[in-house]
């Protein structure tokens, strides 16, 4: 039988090289994060060098867009290290220049469907045999090594966290909730209900507070007429793993509640340190922000932002692991660009939703930008290409799609 390539397999190809060059950066995170990033700032070159080509644009994007970019160069001009201003102004780019490719793809949902569906087997196929090698007590290739060589794994209640291939439970959780929702809503063929499995277990395995979060949130508000079926099987298979593993289940359940003690009720956390500091701006009508790169992201402490000392910021338990981050991202967003930057930020974000009638299309595009909105609360999601290429890269595509 011979192969042939034809010219629209390299268009798809094409389309699908910024997902190829992401994974790829995705996987090299654990031990080689310098050309991680040099994939993943490929992927973005290459996603805004496509829409130019194609010169497909989105009006209402366009003119977002240029209304936000002259409050986007007044923060990094105004930055406490110009180094800094440019290193993060760069990522607050990053999910405008999604949607813009998004709009340049706009056509090509299929093949953005059946990828997530192909990434999902290949992870899930990926964490069976990662369960199978930490059975078996074996050091695994996504393990972090520490400076004293000490090889260390993400666990909760001693359970591993799934990873599939992607490194990070929290992506793998994320990613596994996105494409629930899109194959509950277009997969037709008679295996749905195997790959609905699929997902479930994989943002279950990932035991990802947030996706699992946001997951029942949707369900209990989108998916009201299927909740109770779908958490009965959540609780049969809680029930099951009890029974068989009781000490682990009471251990799971410690964990949430301490959890929720340290980042809502009681905030000793440098989480809700940040939302103390972001209210504490607000109040002092903060208008115009404090400079990009000078609060909250990998900028403000690769370069020393001497915002925190002005502010008495406190790490707490987190100081001695040196987070690059303070894992939350609106109150980044609206101490570096204040509070007119920061809305018309996010009213850029949302530019595909303006002019778009209201259906089911729109309502699934809605549950993905929640989901990826109420992750960020915790994360910087918002300026993570594999986050957004799994959430905003589907807006577009999804509203213009025709379904048969």
């Amino acid at each position: 039988m011979k192969l042939t390539i034809s010219k629209k397999h390299i268009n798809y190809f094409l389309i699908l090289l910024p997902f190829v060059l992401v994974y790829i950066g995705s996987t090299l995170t654990a031990f080689n994060k310098e050309l991680s990033s040099v994939l993943k700032i490929g992927a973005f070159a290459y996603m805004i060098f496509y829409t130019l080509l194609n010169q497909k644009f989105s009006k209402n994007l366009v003119l977002s867009t240029s209304i936000f970019l002259p409050f986007l160069l007044y923060g990094i001009l105004i930055s406490f290290n110009i180094k800094a201003g440019i290193s993060y102004g760069i990522r607050y780019l990053f999910p405008i220049v999604i949607l813009f490719y998004s709009y340049s793809i706009k056509k090509h949902f299929k093949i953005l469907f059946v990828f997530i569906i192909a990434f999902v087997l290949l992870n899930f196929i990926t964490q069976l045999f990662n369960y199978y090698y930490w059975f078996q007590g074996g050091i695994q290739w996504f393990y972090y090594t520490t400076s004293n060589g000490y090889q260390w794994v993400n666990k909760t209640a001693g359970i591993i966290r799934a990873t599939g291939t992607v490194v990070f439970f929290g992506f793998f959780g994320f990613l596994n909730m996105i494409a629930f929702f899109i194959i509950n809503k277009f997969y037709k063929g008679k295996y749905k209900n195997v790959l609905l499995g699929i997902t479930l277990f994989g943002l279950l395995g990932s035991i990802s507070f947030k996706a699992i979060g946001a997951f029942l949130t949707v369900l209990a508000i989108y998916y009201y007429k299927k909740v109770y079926k779908i958490l009965g099987y959540i609780l049969l298979l809680l029930i099951g793993v009890y029974f068989t593993y009781p000490t682990k289940i009471n251990l799971f359940v410690e964990n949430l509640i301490s959890r929720v003690q340290l980042y809502i009720t009681e905030g000793n956390s440098a989480r809700s340190e940040s939302y103390r500091v972001m209210f504490s701006e607000i109040g002092s009508f903060n208008i115009f922000g404090r400079g990009v790169g000078i609060f909250g992201g990998p900028a403000s402490t690769k370069y020393n932002s001497p915002f925190y000392g002005e502010v008495n910021f406190n790490w707490y338990d987190t100081a001695w692991l040196n987070l690059p981050t303070t894992d939350t991202y609106p109150p980044h967003l609206f101490v570096e660009l204040g509070l007119l930057g920061g809305f018309i930020y996010l009213f850029v974000l949302i530019t595909p939703l303006l002019k778009t009638k209201i259906n089911k299309k729109m309502a699934l595009v809605l549950v993905i930008y929640f989901c990826l909105s109420f992750d960020m609360l915790f994360s910087f999601s918002l300026n993570n290409l594999e986050y957004l290429l799994f959430s905003l890269i589907f807006v577009y595509p999804i509203l213009n799609y025709e379904e048969e």
